[in-house]
């Protein structure tokens, strides 16, 4: 067998409201893992609003510039892709399903091996909710199995029982946000394979095991948006969408030292801090004039004043999501930030004295080779893209299982209902 018969190109593509990462990978069939990864392409995303299109003809030529990056330098065009999204048109909740174990045992007392066929319809069963027609399930995250009155268990694959208990944890999107992005997708003649819930990926690049087992909240600072999944037991507890995130504190920059947003976020990334006790009161911090306008000089006190307060707000709009999740156990590890906003100086302690529990950032953890790539991507930016990767690795058998083209059903069934 040579090198290409045991590999499978496998494309990612990271929807954001500032910009568009494409990563394109080798899938190892032998080992069942992302081998390398090949190419990478990026763009300032310009088209979207909190992870909603509001501008096809903008959002088709950033996604293009990404993704005619990536294609040269993996020397592969894409046609199939996972696609990564987020925003506030995506909600979340917890539910259960219930099924009996069939058995050929004349004996009702003795149970009957649960089989892959059991776990299926157990989820499909806990997936029976009443939604909004203009609404699909895009997840069903198990977080626990009951096995007759055994609780706590994470994979009841071949155990014995006559009842099968599934909790699990939805999330949900809506249809004509999602059509709006394969819209844009379709005019580049890339078929959209299925969408992945953003945080989820971040999560598979940035928690460990531990993490996810032991208890930890992540919180990925986006532009924006900023997105929160929190993990106990080593299942999702709660996954939430703040509609507001790194944009947000830019565009404030902007109207209260009176500058374009480019220079705003130029200023946030190299000056900025969220920590205005510690921050430097001198007049040292040089503003480029805008449209003929004199330069002028600021502190970076007066940017703190600014950022300050927003962040908070995030935080604590952040916190209200955690607080939903109604887990009663320990977040050992605390909160991990990621994403761009993450980055920002101060932003360890700001975390703590909202959350008043351990805090650290987060970077992407990658166990692939990387070739191609002539910037270093094992950074907060990027911890979504890497983690679209690692996701769509971890469950690519199941995805080789499933007709790829449901999801194009799913949307072309509602469209059809629509013009009736």
């Amino acid at each position: 067998m040579n090198n290409q018969s045991k590999n499978e190109i496998i494309s990612v593509i990271d929807i954001g409201t500032t910009k568009i990462i494409v990563l394109i990978a080798e899938y190892n069939l032998e080992n069942n893992q992302i081998h390398k990864v090949i190419g990478f392409g990026d763009s300032k995303s310009d088209g979207l609003k909190r992870g909603v299109v509001v501008d096809i003809s903008k959002t088709i030529e950033s996604i293009t510039k990404a993704v005619e990056s990536a294609e040269e330098k993996a020397g592969f065009e894409i046609s199939n892709a996972f696609v990564g999204i987020s925003g506030d048109h995506i909600t979340s909740l917890n539910y259960s399903g219930v099924t009996s174990i069939n058995s050929n045992n004349q004996n009702q007392a003795v149970g009957h091996s649960i089989t892959d066929d059991d776990i299926e319809k157990v989820q499909e069963l806990a997936a029976n909710i009443n939604i909004s027609p203009d609404r699909r399930i895009m997840h069903i995250l198990p977080q626990e199995y009951i096995v007759d009155n055994q609780e706590g268990i994470s994979s009841p694959l071949g155990l014995s029982g006559r009842r099968l208990e599934a909790k699990v944890h939805l999330v949900t999107s809506s249809i004509n946000t999602e059509k709006d992005i394969l819209t844009c997708l379709d005019a580049m003649s890339i078929n959209v394979i299925e969408f992945i819930l953003e945080p989820l990926a971040s999560a598979f690049s940035v928690l460990n095991k531990d993490e996810m087992n032991l208890g930890s909240i992540l919180i990925d600072i986006g532009g924006g948006t900023t997105d929160v999944i929190s993990y106990g037991n080593g299942s999702v507890l709660h996954t939430g969408v703040v509609p507001i995130g790194g944009t947000i504190i830019t565009n404030d920059i902007a109207y209260r030292i009176q500058t374009s947003v480019d220079q705003a976020e130029e200023l946030k990334k190299l000056y900025g801090t969220s920590n205005l006790n510690e921050s430097n009161d001198n007049n040292e911090i040089i503003v480029k004039g805008v449209a003929g306008r004199n330069e002028f000089n600021i502190s970076q006190k007066m940017l703190a004043e600014v950022i300050e307060p927003r962040v908070k707000e995030i935080f604590e709009l952040a916190k209200l999501e955690i607080e939903k999740a109604n887990f009663n156990g320990d977040y050992t590890f605390g909160i991990v930030l990621t994403g761009g906003g993450s980055k920002l100086d101060g932003i360890v302690k700001s975390a703590f004295e909202v959350f008043n529990m351990p805090i650290k950032k987060g970077l992407p953890i990658n166990d692939f080779e990387i070739e191609n790539i002539d910037i270093d991507i094992v950074d907060p930016r990027y911890a979504t893209a890497i983690g679209l990767i690692k996701y769509v690795g971890q469950n690519y058998k199941l995805y080789n299982k499933m007709n790829k083209s449901s999801f194009i059903d799913i949307v072309k069934k509602f469209i059809n209902e629509l013009l009736k």
